[in-house]
């Protein structure tokens, strides 16, 4: 007599061969498509953050430009055009370069450009205008932050 003619209710090892493959192979399909997915939120957080730090960059860029701005507008008297009624985009350019050397700041420029407004009729004030306009490029991706001021300066 045979073991499996006293023990009917065991399962012979010949009706499962091959079930642990099918298993192995589901598990590694499953664990496949959860690192690719996983590969895929990194990435994209990881541009994300690249994003936002280049966002920074430019906008202390912007900031810096209208700092520098000011500076020679009150402390250098760089001279602002007078700008035309109606018109809210200031047209002299102020030459601002950015010290790169020393700070986050490589791989970005600025433009600043001011405009004068006389104040309030009777009012020895001037109302400067600066428009400042930050970029930075870092591979493929370029972010532009602008900053205006307003300030009225009495003299």
């Amino acid at each position: 007599m045979s073991p499996d003619a006293h023990h009917p209710h065991m399962i012979s090892f010949k009706s499962q061969q091959g079930s642990m493959l099918v298993i192995a192979i589901f598990i590694i399909v499953v664990l496949g498509i959860l690192l690719s997915a996983l590969a895929s939120i990194l990435s994209s957080s990881q541009q994300s953050v690249n994003y936002e730090v280049l966002g920074v960059r430019a906008q202390a860029a912007a900031n810096a430009g209208l700092d520098a701005g000011l500076y020679r507008i009150l402390r250098q008297s760089s001279s602002c055009n007078v700008m035309a009624s109606g018109s809210t985009m200031p047209t002299t350019m102020l030459s601002v370069a950015l010290d790169v050397s020393s700070t986050g700041l490589s791989q970005c420029t600025v433009a600043v450009f001011c405009g004068q407004r006389p104040a309030v009729s009777g009012s020895t004030a001037i109302y400067f205008i600066l428009n400042s306009t930050g970029t930075c490029i870092a591979g493929n991706n370029k972010l532009t932050a602008t900053r205006v001021i307003k300030s009225e300066v009495k003299k």
